[in-house]
């Protein structure tokens, strides 16, 4: 593990980044009756009641805040940063990312709330493009070209998306569609798949210290099935057989940790956060970040893991559980 210096810095040789999710930034406001004529008005309904008072803006700045002093590399955000998807949450989300870093410096993948419905890519998805686009692009300029054409079909041809940052590849996956009323599930498209497949058998990210990002839980150990991966047993195979050091994910909005061995006998992480904006206060659920360490050793990568959780009274975020994690490389 790379200690941190006194001035919140890190050690040269570490890359530091952190994970934040599930921000349901946005305030709706007063839409349309035409775009609630559909699932999104149960969404509305929950956040008039509920949402708006769960989730609040002060509680996401003063993350931004502590992270600024933490002087990270980089930033990955697992998915729902708006609460029904419509073209001004979108919008304002947009806005907000210009605020936090450069887009070469965030990583954002979907949740289940930014495709509520399957909406434009125009509409949507359109103006995170800089932050959901890998570093080849190719698939991105597909879809500036198709502008007119639905988010789903969009994102299933820009994901996986592959970003690496010093020694660090973070592989970003969508597991959203438009889930029918009453479901929050998720699904990994089979062409992701297929394609994920041949990243990972490649061996070209294997100088790299692989992150997984999806918003999706891939076990139900704490998520119940209405909210839970579909397919996740085919993803789970193809990890087993093409390992990642780290799988990171959001959706539930409770602290928990899990792991899949794969067939080399290697134990993959899988780490699921609480919301970054939450005003909850039960055990687990207390708005937080993840802070992360990733260090190079002679034969295997260091991960140091520490929660940074809102102590809501002082009004700070505060250091409070850690892992380590020691990753063989990749043969």
């Amino acid at each position: 593990m790379n200690e941190s210096n006194q001035t919140g810095g890190h050690a040269n040789e570490s890359f530091r980044f952190v994970q934040l999710s599930d921000l349901h930034l946005s305030f709706i406001g007063s839409p349309s009756p035409l775009h609630l004529a559909n699932k999104r008005i149960l969404g509305y309904l929950s956040w008039l009641r509920k949402r708006r008072h769960t989730h609040q803006r002060w509680i996401l700045d003063l993350a931004i805040e502590e992270i600024k002093r933490l002087h990270v590399d980089h930033y990955a955000i697992t998915g729902d940063l708006t609460h029904i998807g419509l073209k001004n949450e979108f919008e304002q989300v947009s806005q907000w990312l210009t605020e936090v870093a450069p887009a070469n410096d965030v990583t954002v993948i979907p949740g289940n709330h930014d495709l509520y419905v399957n909406e434009q890519w125009d509409r949507s998805f359109s103006l995170w493009e800089k932050y959901l686009a890998g570093d080849d692009d190719a698939s991105s300029v597909q879809a500036r070209s198709n502008n007119t054409l639905d988010a789903y079909t969009q994102l299933n041809q820009i994901y996986p998306t592959v970003r690496t940052r010093q020694h660090v590849a973070f592989i970003g996956l969508s597991s959203v569609f438009a889930a029918p009323w009453f479901r929050a599930t998720g699904s990994v498209a089979e062409q992701q798949l297929e394609r994920l497949q041949r990243i990972l058998s490649s061996k070209v990210l294997n100088a790299y210290c692989k992150v997984l990002l999806i918003h999706h839980p891939l076990t139900l150990t704490h998520t119940p099935s209405r909210k839970c991966l579909l397919n996740r047993d085919r993803l789970i195979d193809l990890l087993k057989q093409y390992p990642v050091e780290l799988v990171l994910h959001g959706h539930g909005h409770n602290t928990c940790f899990d792991s899949i061995q794969s067939n080399d006998n290697t134990e993959i992480p899988i780490i699921g956060m609480s919301s970054s904006s939450s005003t909850q206060q039960a055990h687990n659920y207390k708005a937080e970040f993840l802070l992360f360490d990733v260090s190079k050793n002679q034969s295997s990568w260091s991960i140091h893991k520490r929660n940074y959780t809102l102590d809501i009274k002082q009004k700070i975020f505060i250091p409070t559980t850690q892992q380590e994690f020691i990753m063989p490389f990749a043969i």
